[in-house]
């Protein structure tokens, strides 16, 4: 399905590429064996929608630009805006301390987390753990788990580093609390969603008489396991303590509609007083000193950044249990690209799309380490360990044959090989699915290993 909307578009341009657009898509989606998927492209006035596939094996139900699909983190930039939308307002001030705004930050054990602040929290540099559970959340409130992270220990003091945290994100949760008197979900529907014209719907919805997803359907999760032609249906996995930094649901349309106030022509978008045109900015400023080693070459206020001067991207990626989602943004070329996919083959078919769509006149903006393509060094014992990060532990143990695996209970092996540099390459054993580039940083050149840095997350060493 192909829609122009908003004008009639450039000629030989995004009218004329939306055909194009969609037979390559269609062809990358059964080369890569995805589940069912959308993707929606705004460029030149012109809107391009993409739905194939079957939101889920089991019943067969067929994918329209309507279905919703787990967002993933790709939520942090709704979350991102919205808070935007309380700094324009003054009933936020990005600089201020957490503590000022949560009171039981005040009585933290770690008191460098109260000093942390809003913007901190944005950019993933309060040092905040990336997942703390909160299986006791049953309510549409972000009060209490502001309490038990209060109980937590920072990873490093408040503006040292990046470290990626789901965490603080859902702490932004309790601040939209404080900001506007509503719990994130109402927040999110009131202020943000239907001002945008976007149908609210979120994985987990508490509030009384809500119904979680509504009426709007939903695709479900599927894994694609090495090997296998069937694709085998699996939970989304995203608690409702995660909400604020997972929990939305949504068509690639309404990312792109999301995406609308960051482009050029949002003079012609009815809705570009939600976000005025210094929060964009601000959302698109990236944080000095603060490497997001493996996401990004760059990070904002709820945007990573792809590439560099005039020809910078910005977006997000998310994934949950089955499902992925990507969306990229080139303000000054009025570009948005949005991606759903409801399988663990996405993430394939993304690469694939970047790789691609330059034939359709898109070079899209992706960040992506190079797989070392130095010889695998023999694996070295003060490499061997638990890494922790809150809640999360990765183990780096010695295979029976010699080698190395990077696990985590309860979920897939990843063989490990390392290269120069303290580089490694983890490839999973049981999906079909990318390696991963990490890499070990030692305290001192000649020292002992102390970090493990994997996905943008610092794992220290036990």
């Amino acid at each position: 399905m192909e829609s122009a909307v908003g004008g009639a578009g450039v000629p030989g341009g995004p009218a004329a590429g939306s055909a194009g657009i969609a037979a390559l898509f269609e062809e990358l989606v059964r080369e890569h064996r995805v589940t069912g998927a959308q993707l929606a492209v705004y460029r030149g006035g012109a809107l391009t929608e993409c739905a194939t596939g079957v939101a889920s094996v089991r019943t067969g139900e067929p994918v329209t630009p309507r279905t919703g699909f787990p967002f993933g983190s790709v939520t942090k930039f709704l979350t991102a805006e919205l808070v935007m939308q309380f700094v324009s307002d003054g009933d936020l001030d990005l600089d201020e301390p957490l503590a000022g705004l949560l009171p039981d930050l005040k009585r933290a054990a770690d008191p460098t987390l109260g000093t942390a602040t809003v913007r901190q929290l944005l950019s993933h540099t309060a040092g905040v753990a990336d997942s703390i559970e909160y299986s006791e959340m049953r309510g549409p409130s972000y009060r209490r788990f502001a309490g038990v992270c209060a109980q937590a220990p920072n990873l490093f003091p408040p503006g040292l580093a990046f470290s990626y945290s789901n965490t603080g994100y859902c702490l932004l949760g309790a601040v939209v609390e404080a900001a506007s008197g509503m719990d994130w979900w109402t927040a999110m529907d009131s202020c943000l969603l239907r001002p945008l014209g976007i149908e609210p719907a979120f994985l987990h919805d508490p509030r009384p008489g809500q119904g979680g997803v509504g009426a709007r359907p939903v695709a479900e999760g599927h894994a694609l396991r090495a090997g296998s032609e069937v694709a085998e249906r699996v939970d989304h996995m995203t608690s409702l303590s995660l909400a604020a930094a997972g929990g939305l649901v949504g068509s690639a349309t309404d990312l792109v509609t999301a995406a609308r106030p960051h482009l050029a022509d949002r003079e012609g978008f009815a809705q570009r007083q939600l976000l005025p045109e210094d929060a964009v900015r601000q959302m698109r400023t990236c944080v000095p000193d603060a490497e997001p080693f493996g996401l990004a070459d760059g990070w904002g206020l709820g945007l990573m950044r792809h590439r560099d001067g005039d020809d910078a991207w910005y977006g997000h990626d998310g994934a949950v249990g089955g499902a992925t989602c990507n969306l990229r943004i080139h303000p000054g070329r009025s570009l948005a690209v949005a991606l759903t996919t409801n399988s663990t083959a996405g993430p394939r078919l993304w690469e694939a799309l970047v790789a691609r769509l330059p034939e359709t006149g898109l070079d899209v903006g992706h960040y992506a380490l190079p797989v070392p393509d130095s010889a695998p060094t023999a694996p070295l014992a003060d490499h061997l360990g638990t890494y922790a990060n809150g809640d999360l532990e990765l183990m780096v143990v010695r295979d029976p044959s010699g080698g190395l695996f990077l696990t985590r209970e309860s979920y897939s092996d990843y063989h490990l090989s390392l290269h120069e540099d303290d580089l490694f390459v983890a490839r999973d054993r049981e999906h079909d699915s990318l390696p991963i580039v990490g890499r070990f940083v030692r305290e001192r050149p000649d020292g002992p290993v102390v970090l493990l840095q994997y996905g943008g997350r610092a794992m220290q060493r036990l």
